[in-house]
């Protein structure tokens, strides 16, 4: 799977990913009206079995929760934002505790998340549009909980492949550890590819 990216184009999938999470971040930190810091992003190619495998591995085999958008380019899939749920309770409470009822905050939490999933996954998405020189569409986020494999949710393990990314938030001094996966076909898996060898190119060619 890995060898569908050469080195030179992961280095700038991970230069590109860490300019769009870094986006991601100055857009939550407005959100949670705090300062959101976050670690450069660690970039993988997986099979989705693998991810699945390395997600369960980093929850400790909890339960996680994610925000999905499906997203459309050159190349197609799915976008995912995911958070082990015990981590995602303390992003989505440092939002709400100051304002809502501790008894009503269980009622929001989904919604904040989705609210939080929607606004790094359109920065995301939109500065790697930037960077990259395209115009890339997505559906409204939609939430899934569960374990590593249904989190994912692949169609057909077979053909597809994940671009699966760790970055270490932390806001108003509580650390979370969040994911990103880009779950796409081998087709549109290429197309990135290429999409990716024709930006070194520019890049290298001043």
């Amino acid at each position: 799977m890995t060898s569908i990216i050469g080195e030179i184009e992961h280095d700038a999938v991970t230069e590109i990913l860490n300019i769009a999470v870094g986006q991601a971040a100055a857009s939550l930190s407005r959100l949670v009206e705090d300062e959101v810091t976050l670690s450069v992003p660690f970039v993988e190619f997986l099979s989705p079995d693998q991810s699945a495998i390395r997600l369960d591995e980093a929850t400790g085999g909890g339960l996680s929760v994610a925000v999905r958008q499906e997203f459309h380019s050159s190349f197609s899939g799915d976008i995912l934002l995911i958070f082990p749920e015990r981590k995602s309770l303390d992003l989505v409470r440092s939002m709400l505790a100051d304002t809502v009822p501790l008894d009503q905050l269980t009622e929001l939490e989904q919604e904040a998340l989705i609210e939080v999933g929607n606004i790094i996954l359109n920065a995301c998405l939109g500065s790697l549009a930037n960077q990259l020189g395209l115009t890339i569409e997505s559906s409204l986020p939609t939430y899934v909980c569960g374990r590593g494999a249904s989190i994912l949710d692949s169609k057909n393990v077979e053909s597809e492949l994940v671009m699966f990314l760790q970055v270490d938030f932390s806001v108003a001094a509580k650390g979370v550890r969040g994911y990103l996966a880009f779950v796409m076909d081998i087709v549109s898996a290429h197309s990135f590819a290429a999409t990716v060898s024709a930006y070194v190119a520019r890049v290298m060619a001043g």
